[in-house]
């Protein structure tokens, strides 16, 4: 007699032969090949990550950035009470900020992930608070540090694999629930699970739902020597994306072939999330760090060359 199916079982193995069907669909240009245009996308949009120290208030960032993104464990703080969630919401809120539609540090100091003290009941009530309490806010990405997933030592990195898929279900079923993607950022760590953007997609697809994809920072790239040309091998899995210049803010150093390269990758794919400047800044004018002026020399970088590259 045939076991019985029980339904997530059901509509994981739906989302698994969809994710399927949608994978061996996409073409793969092969590596430096010219790139075919997707038509119909939208540009991407440009946005900054909202610092949570003191000295990178978002109150004197550049107005014209298009996304907001803010810090989960600094700002949502979910094992706060409602009430104190209110009130920083209410505070956000004063500041008439661009649109809030991704979220970082989302785990970050809090909580074992993998290893021998993860507690995956405060787990859950962290991911349920935080993924409810982000979406009511209009935000619709999620970046969940790759760092996280990092087996302590001595510990079985098959068990802490284990782990880390279990939690991505568990985001999952929260996420699908409230219209939020979960974004893996690889950081090239090779002590971590998926240091790289490849390995990010490989374990997204162990998981095999929807919720789960993947995100690009330029930063962790470079580190590993990663090709930007990787993003082809699975664009479909690109759900958000992180960019710097040259020891600092976009548009610092010499970064222009490189960001140009990118953000050819991005138009050609049709990707339509957000690019956000996230990251170390610094003062270009030799004096005192002016976090207005800076931040403006980024989106202004980063503005006029994606509308270069969308304009061909």
């Amino acid at each position: 007699m045939t076991a019985p199916i029980h339904r997530r079982q059901f509509l994981n193995q739906m989302s698994l032969a969809a994710t399927s069907l949608a994978i061996s669909a996409t073409p793969r240009p092969a590596s430096g090949a010219p790139l075919q245009r997707r038509s119909g996308a939208n540009p991407f949009k440009i946005g900054i990550l909202m610092h949570e120290r003191e000295e990178r208030p978002i109150d004197q960032t550049d107005r014209g950035f298009e996304l907001i993104e803010i810090p989960v464990k600094i700002l949502v703080r979910p094992l706060e009470p409602e009430i104190k969630w209110d009130e920083t919401w209410a505070l956000l809120k004063s500041w008439n900020l661009p649109p809030i539609r991704t979220a970082s540090h989302f785990l970050e100091g809090v909580l074992p992930v993998v290893g021998p003290k993860v507690d995956f009941e405060l787990a859950e009530v962290w991911v349920e608070r935080a993924l409810r309490r982000i979406a009511a806010i209009g935000v619709r990405v999620a970046g969940v540090y790759g760092g996280f997933f990092r087996p302590p030592d001595g510990f079985s990195r098959t068990v802490a694999t284990d782990q880390s898929i279990r939690l991505c279900h568990m985001m999952a079923d929260h996420a699908q629930r409230h219209g939020v993607t979960i974004a893996l950022e690889p950081m090239a760590d090779t002590t971590t699970l998926f240091p790289k953007y490849l390995d990010g997609v490989e374990f997204a697809r162990r998981v095999a739902r929807p919720e789960i994809r993947v995100m690009v920072d330029t930063l962790y790239f470079e580190r590993l020597n990663q090709p930007l040309d990787d993003i082809l091998e699975a664009p479909e899995y690109l759900a958000h994306v992180h960019t710097c210049g040259d020891r600092g803010q976009p548009g610092v150093g010499d970064r222009l072939e490189y960001h140009t390269r990118l953000f050819r990758i991005l138009r050609d794919i049709g990707y339509e999330g957000g690019v956000m400047a996230a990251s170390p800044w610094v003062s270009t004018t030799g004096g005192p760090m002016d976090y207005r002026v800076e931040t403006g020399k980024a989106l202004k970088y980063m503005k006029e060359l994606r509308d270069k590259v969308y304009s061909k």
